[in-house]
């Protein structure tokens, strides 16, 4: 687009050259006013990742490989005051953007959030009751003890984004330190980010930080399995500390 970028859609890809290309053309495809751009981090892959990923967006190629390095990479080489993170095989409907920045507009408390999250293995039927779409998958009772899940942890003052879908303000993500980079064998960027965010909240005694209930994003669930979900959780109890004093430390990178 002509007009400077308000919007920065940022993908991380390591060897996606499956997914990718469904991921770009969903965002390319937003009915959109507001302009945007779509930046791919890539952590050198050594398939057809980036030479798909070229013919939709601009590629940059991350020094180092790993999520939070990636994004922490091309985030200053982006122009949105918006940010909106996915991964390489999360797929928005064509009104997303739109109303993203539309709820981000409207809501100046607001400092971040994760659209509702539905699992997917490639299929899914819709149907529309009044204006709202619902698709329903294979994973439905799990997509909705999801959803359940989040509204509550929202509710009580803890929210949690969810990590294949997370859009900030941009000062806000400056403000946290960015991803945070966990010690090796630890998983959960997006919980750290969240209690980042929470922290500040805190801090500033100001903000907002919500899961949405009427807007989603589909993604795969080829990495779904009981012993992640378990290890996550148990991680989370055993290495709390650990977590808690990254959230908390804006100046991780410099250490």
């Amino acid at each position: 687009m002509s007009h400077k970028p308000k919007i920065s859609v940022i993908i991380p890809t390591y060897n996606e050259e499956k997914n990718v290309k469904k991921t770009l053309l969903a965002i390319k495809k937003q009915k959109c006013n507001i302009p945007y751009e779509i930046i791919v981090a890539d952590g050198q892959s050594s398939d057809n990742t980036v030479s798909i990923a070229k013919k939709f967006a601009k590629v940059y190629l991350s020094p180092e490989q790993g999520k939070s390095p990636q994004l922490n990479y091309v985030v200053p080489k982006s122009s949105g005051d918006l940010l909106v993170f996915l991964d390489a095989d999360t797929l928005i409907d064509p009104y997303f953007l739109q109303k993203i920045y539309k709820i981000f507009e409207k809501h100046k408390k607001l400092l971040a959030c994760s659209a509702r999250v539905k699992y997917y293995n490639g299929k899914a039927l819709s149907f529309k009751l009044g204006s709202q779409t619902f698709l329903i998958t294979s994973f439905f009772f799990l997509n909705f003890n999801m959803h359940v899940w989040y509204f509550f942890k929202t509710l009580l003052g803890y929210p949690e984004l969810i990590g294949c879908n997370i859009i900030v303000r941009r000062d806000i993500f400056f403000k946290v330190g960015g991803f945070k980079q966990l010690p090796p064998n630890l998983i959960g960027i997006d919980k750290v980010f969240s209690d980042s965010l929470i922290y500040l909240t805190r801090k500033m005694k100001k903000g907002k930080i919500k899961t949405l209930n009427f807007i989603s994003v589909l993604t795969s669930g080829r990495f779904l399995n009981t012993r992640r979900s378990l290890g996550r959780i148990t991680q989370y109890r055993s290495k709390k500390e650990i977590f808690y004093n990254l959230a908390k430390d804006i100046n991780w990178k410099k250490k």
